[in-house]
């Protein structure tokens, strides 16, 4: 991912700063929606061009602005992790209690109970009390799916 500074527009041929767009000829309305429209409609150079996509840009921000994605930024930071990855390919074989985990990954009790407690709130494990031990499996076939899905981006 290419991380942009502040004030600067991707374009297809290099980048250019919100100055430089100003000084270009005016293609836009006084009906614009956003500066956002005035913006594209100068780079385009077509008013038109620049509404539609200005709509369909606001309309998928306003959807995904409306949607809860606290869930899904929870995957997601428990999957970034190594040993977090290794602990869900190790329950794919099937429940283990949490002393397995730490003898496969050689780890202290500390670190894996960590892991667990990030990979159960984000939902990708369940854990089942047995006495005092405590036995970890995934959640469901949808976790095993996921892992292999991301195994394809490699390719």
């Amino acid at each position: 991912m290419v991380l942009m500074p502040d004030k600067e527009l991707p374009v297809i041929f290099g980048r250019i700063s919100l100055s430089q767009v100003e000084e270009m000829p005016s293609y836009q309305s006084e009906t614009a929606c956003c500066d956002a429209e005035r913006i594209l409609a100068k780079l385009y150079g077509d008013q038109q061009k620049a509404r539609e996509r200005c709509l369909q840009v606001c309309g998928r921000i306003k959807k995904i602005d409306e949607e809860d994605s606290g869930l899904e930024v929870k995957v997601f930071k428990a999957l970034s992790d190594t040993t977090r990855l290794k602990i869900l390919k190790l329950l794919m074989g099937g429940e283990m209690c949490i002393c397995e985990i730490m003898l496969a990954l050689k780890k202290p009790q500390s670190s894996i109970s960590h892991n667990l407690s990030l990979l159960e709130d984000a939902g990708l494990i369940k854990e089942r009390k047995n006495g005092r031990w405590c036995h970890y499996r995934l959640s469901d076939g949808a976790v095993i799916e996921m892992i292999r899905l991301a195994t394809l981006f490699k390719k």
